[in-house]
This record gives structure tokens, C-alpha cells and sequence, in this order.
């Protein structure tokens, strides 16, 4: 007596394509979580360097070059050439970004004051995330993320 199973058996058409369409929504937001952080680090290390850099300049000028004026903002030509070098730092990232803001401070103030004792560079990178806006504003409460790197250096010319 020879046994038909084949008669019971049903086709499997499809049952991949069903399975992908419930696999793959969760595959795609496992794998950009990863990369929206990878893109925070990014920028905060591109803000970080820009904020050394500027504040490595201004801490070993001179004070008569720190009190040169002729740069933009209404400040000194040293603080404007390291507001320049950060800015050019983040050129690269500005573009993704939705923007950033560069603050130069000698010893709380301006840099035209006394001399300075200490430098410090704010670099303040502004980033929303599009990608997952829905599930980031049920974490952090915004879709809008803050980037700050702070860079602090004694004066160390004259």
C-alpha cells in the first residue's frame, strides 16, 4: 500500500515574502540606531577638535595681536581667525547639521578686555533627528539634540 503525503501537503508560496515583512521593519531600525549614534559621536568629535583648535590659537597669541582689532563680530582679528579655523573644522559637518554656534571667551568676557588667564571655545553643534524623530522625542522628550564641546586652556603668551 503505497502512502500519498503529498496530497496533504500545502504549497509554501509566499511564506518568505511574509516573513520579510515582518523581519525586515525591525532589521531597519536596529540597524539605524547604530548609526544615528555613530553620527552624534561624529559630530561631538568634530565639535570637540574645532574647540581645541581655536582655543590652542588664542592661548598662544600675543596680547598685542589679541587686542588688534579688525575682525568680524565686533572682536579682536585673533578671536575672528579661530572663530574661522573652528568654523572650517566644521564645514563638513555643518552640512548635515542644522546648524552650529561658535563662542570664544577670555576669562568669562570678550577677548579685548585685560588679559586673559584663561581661554575657552563653546562649540554648540544642533542636529534633529529625521530618521527616528517619533521614537527619539519619546526618550529625550525633542527630536532636537544638542551637541556641546567645551574647551578651556590657560593663556599662555606673553
Amino acid at each position: 500500500m503505497a502512502k500519498h503525503y503529498k496530497r496533504f501537503q500545502r504549497p509554501a508560496t509566499g511564506s518568505v515574502a511574509l516573513e520579510m515583512a515582518l523581519i525586515l521593519p525591525m532589521f531597519l531600525v536596529l540597524l539605524s540606531v547604530p548609526l544615528y549614534i555613530a553620527r552624534v559621536a561624529w559630530y561631538y568629535s568634530a565639535g570637540q577638535k574645532a574647540a581645541h583648535d581655536a582655543t590652542r590659537y588664542i592661548a598662544t597669541a600675543t596680547q598685542a595681536e589679541l587686542r588688534t582689532p579688525g575682525g568680524g563680530f565686533n572682536e579682536a582679528r585673533v578671536p575672528a581667525i579661530a572663530r574661522w579655523i573652528a568654523q572650517e573644522e566644521l564645514g563638513e559637518v555643518v552640512t548635515f547639521a542644522d546648524g552650529a554656534d561658535i563662542t570664544i571667551l577670555c576669562n568669562g568676557m570678550g577677548c579685548l578686555s585685560e588679559p586673559p588667564t584663561k581661554v575657552t571655545t563653546v562649540v554648540q553643534i544642533s542636529l534633529q533627528d529625521r530618521l527616528l524623530g517619533a521614537l527619539t522625542e519619546n526618550y529625550l522628550g525633542t527630536t532636537n539634540l544638542t551637541i556641546v564641546s567645551k574647551v578651556t586652556m590657560r593663556y599662555v603668551a606673553d
